[in-house]
């Protein structure tokens, strides 16, 4: 038999000095195993909770930029529709702007051959009557 087994199994107060170390060296390295993995449980949980702080706060932003787009889409509907209704309007004031410019074209067309014409006083004054009036007696159109 090895020395170290009958060692062993004897009445437990002598130890052999190379397991000795063997087995302290053994738990050492398993406390600091543990006390490793309990860092690396620590670390994967705190970036686990960081992950879902980050993921909430990118939702919550995610809502934010669709309420913005919401709000920025009904602001450019609105503005289409107004800019709509004043291409119109610019349309029948440019039409309208026309027909004045049109009449004043004419009006300055007439004053300028009035110039030129020698229109009867008859024309210019049609409520003063002209020329012999007779006047009207009742005299003869009733005879008792």
């Amino acid at each position: 038999m090895p020395a170290s087994i009958a060692k062993a199994g004897s009445s437990g107060s002598e130890i052999d000095p190379p397991n000795a170390m063997v087995d302290e060296k053994r738990r050492k390295r398993m406390i600091s195993n543990r006390e490793s993995a309990r860092r690396s449980r620590m670390k994967r949980q705190k970036h686990m909770e960081d992950l879902v702080t980050e993921k909430s706060i990118l939702e919550r932003k995610i809502y934010e930029d669709k309420q913005k787009h919401v709000a920025l889409w009904q602001r450019h509907f609105a503005l289409e529709s107004e800019n709509k209704v004043l291409t119109d309007e610019k349309l029948k004031l440019a039409e309208y702007l026309k027909n004045l410019q049109q009449i004043l074209a004419s009006y300055n067309a007439i004053e300028s051959d009035q110039d030129h014409l020698e229109v009867s006083d008859r024309f210019l004054n049609p409520w003063q009557v002209h020329g012999s009036v007779k006047s009207i007696t009742a005299s003869g159109m009733f005879k008792v």
